[in-house]
């Protein structure tokens, strides 16, 4: 029996496959939303292109998807696709079907010891306590893991979509500048690659003539040079390091905090530069309570994959799963 995983966000999805319990992601593939029209286009091309063949009433699937889980169809909250749970599994032939958030793929993923990080602050883990999981990418991404006895439950969330809480001047001109007519303006238009373009325009809204940048453009240039991209760039990693202190002091994890997703390691270089730490470390009443949180990040580019395997064996997962008489 095989084990399928997909890692899917509002850009790209990731395919990987387990081929024995414990065993190594194999034909680990990364293939873009934009050119499949559906979820099931993508799985098929990813299986075609490897040779392999979902053996119908045998094989797991389990897909880590960027937006809310419940509810029999799942709409990406950054992604055109969608589909129903039991018509995917049925389609495939898949012996049950799992689906998960992506961020508690990433955050399972930490449950393994040998997960590769580097550390951004060093701290003493409160042992016991909840770990934040939380990254920027195209969304915002906020997960932890509750330890109760030797297992790991993972909370699931939707932790970008909070209202965004701005902090200093230039952040409530941000605001400003960005505040939708509905007047809902929250974390992730900030804090993403998405957030990374807002405050791009935000800062050369001056500038007839700065060009109009992706988020991985601005990223390359604000590693290259100083100006307004790496303007950009440190105001990202200014405002993530206030959004983490809320959710640490929010949920309570004092354990410590792993930085995810796929722009904050791009950004790295620049952690240093910013005032991400004095953000995080002086969050209002509770700045005692988080000055020796430690706070890593994640360099594993497949951590949702092995999320997603270790997902298929977590007991607290199995109310999600699909079987043919569901």
């Amino acid at each position: 029996m095989s084990i399928i995983v997909a890692d899917i966000g509002g850009t790209n999805a990731r395919f990987a496959a387990v081929d024995e319990a414990g065993g190594p992601l194999v034909n680990v593939a990364r293939l873009r939303c934009g050119d499949y029209p559906t979820i099931g286009d993508a799985l098929h091309a990813y299986c075609a292109m490897h040779d392999r063949q979902i053996a119908d009433g045998r094989d797991q699937l389990v897909i880590a998807v960027a937006g809310p889980v419940f509810g029999p169809t799942i709409n990406f909250t950054n992604n055109d696709w969608s589909f129903n749970k039991a018509e995917l599994r049925a389609s495939t032939g898949a012996r049950s079907l799992l689906v998960i958030n992506d961020f508690t793929a990433q955050a399972l993923a930490q449950s393994a010891s040998d997960s590769p990080t580097e550390v951004i602050l060093d701290g003493v883990p409160k042992q016991g306590a909840p770990l934040l999981v939380i990254g920027p990418g195209t969304g915002l991404g906020v997960s932890a893991l509750m330890p109760v006895g030797d297992d790991q439950i993972p909370v699931v969330g939707e932790g970008g979509h909070v209202i965004y809480s701005p902090v200093t001047d230039d952040d409530r001109a941000l605001a400003a500048f960005l505040w939708p007519k509905d007047g809902h303006l929250i974390a992730e238009d900030v804090i993403s690659g998405p957030g990374l373009e807002n405050i791009y325009r935000f800062i050369t809204r001056n500038n007839p003539d700065a060009p109009r940048l992706t988020a991985a453009e601005i990223g390359t240039a604000a590693i290259a040079h100083n100006g307004p991209e790496r303007d950009a760039a440190i105001m990202l990693l200014d405002n993530l390091g206030s959004a983490i202190a809320n959710a640490v002091v929010m949920m309570g994890c004092w354990r410590g905090v792993v930085v995810a997703g796929g722009v904050a390691p791009h950004l790295q270089p620049l952690f240093a530069q910013s005032n991400f730490a004095n953000r995080f470390r002086n969050d209002g009443s509770q700045r005692d309570a988080l000055s020796d949180i430690p706070v890593w990040l994640s360099i594993d580019p497949d951590a949702g994959l092995r999320g997603a395997v270790a997902a298929a064996d977590n007991p607290h997962m199995q109310s999600l799963v699909i079987t043919d008489g569901d």
